[in-house]
């Protein structure tokens, strides 16, 4: 078995909340962090935590000298959406050159999501179930995803849940009332991730990494919205959410809320305690309820 060197510099595209994270964890372990932001405002937090952050919209653009010595590239730049919100994937245009400039990349990994696959009525999903999206932001990242997987670099997908953390949550919705949540009947699974857990999978997929890997990121506990709202005001202190029947939901909640929640499924992770984690450090939502209560700001 060829021995693995851990990486000594990450590229990071599109450093937003679970890159910023993760550049903090590469960081403390002494991996030298490079990293792309399209919001030029977003360049000096980066720079003062210890990245080297520059602005750019387009990889394919970034000067060869500054890539060089890459090792590990993760992309996480969101999806793209045009005047009529339509959602695309931007890396069709910049993955190629852009790996024309990486000598030295021994690992990547693009940041998915779970909406790459369709409603399964609450039946249990692995990564054997063929992903077959519905939503244009799952087909878009479908797309995104068969870019990186033909493009001969040593890539793995990693299928996101909901992405929630301490800067994250829903606590301060709830805190000032008159949350609402539907109650769908029979009830709609959805599911979660914590970002701790989400940055220990990369963290140890970059220390043992496996080129073509398609792992779901989720915790333990699919459950439903409103389940997950209900019991989260209870932990926290906060009023119960308003739960409405999917026919209140039409006129008081906006299309794109009620799209987001429609979809009833059960992600598993079982690959993910197999492969990375045995065991994650917020195996559901309640193990995060003080952190989250604990970082609210009213």
């Amino acid at each position: 078995m060829k021995h693995h060197v851990a990486p000594t510099c990450l590229l990071i595209l599109g450093c937003g909340y679970v890159g910023t994270k993760l550049a903090q964890s590469c960081l403390k372990q002494g991996i030298e962090v490079k990293a792309t932001v399209r919001n030029p405002k977003h360049v000096m937090p980066l720079q003062n935590l210890g990245v080297d952050a520059i602005c750019t919209d387009n990889p394919s653009l970034l000067p060869q000298a500054w890539l060089n010595d890459c090792d590990a590239l993760l992309d996480s730049i969101p999806l793209s959406y045009d005047e009529a919100q339509a959602a695309f994937p931007s890396q069709g245009t910049w993955v190629a050159p852009l790996l024309t400039k990486m000598p030295a990349l021994m690992w990547a990994a693009y940041l998915s999501a779970t909406s790459v696959y369709a409603d399964s009525s609450g039946d249990w999903i692995d990564e054997t179930t063929p992903p077959k999206a519905t939503h244009t932001r799952g087909k878009a990242r479908l797309l995104a995803e068969s870019v990186w997987l033909n493009s001969n670099a040593p890539v793995e997908i990693f299928r996101l849940a909901g992405i929630y953390g301490d800067e994250r949550n829903i606590v301060g919705k709830l805190m000032a009332g008159n949350y609402k949540t539907i109650q769908w009947q029979p009830e709609h699974y959805s599911n979660r991730i914590h970002i701790d857990d989400i940055v220990a999978a990369l963290m140890a997929a970059m220390a043992s990494p496996c080129s073509g890997r398609i792992l779901n990121l989720c915790d333990d506990e699919p459950c439903s919205h409103t389940s997950y709202a209900t019991e989260l005001a209870a932990l926290v202190g906060a009023p119960a959410p308003i739960v409405l029947s999917a026919e209140e939901a039409k006129h008081q909640l906006s299309a794109k809320f009620i799209s987001f929640f429609a979809d009833n499924k059960r992600i598993s992770n079982q690959q993910l305690h197999q492969q990375l984690l045995p065991h994650l450090k917020y195996a559901n939502f309640r193990m995060a309820a003080a952190s989250l209560l604990k970082s609210y700001k009213p």
